[in-house]
């Protein structure tokens, strides 16, 4: 199944429009936080971005924030 991971940075959407080919909504899931991860890693501007997981039809199915 295709996942897209949208960024959303606290004030502006980033949409991901190529999206990643995974196994499952498990994958997903920890692509997503490896994502917030590193994108936490920007600095203290970053601490609000959120990715947002969404399926081929623009479902979104959860959000994961930096742990």
């Amino acid at each position: 199944m295709r996942y897209f991971f949208h960024i959303f940075d606290g004030s502006e959407l980033h949409p991901d429009d190529v999206g990643n080919d995974l196994t499952s909504l498990e994958c997903a899931k920890r692509m997503a936080q490896v994502v917030a991860d590193e994108l936490k890693k920007g600095g203290e501007f970053s601490q609000s971005i959120v990715v947002i997981v969404a399926d081929a039809d623009d479902n979104m199915l959860f959000e994961c924030g930096a742990s």
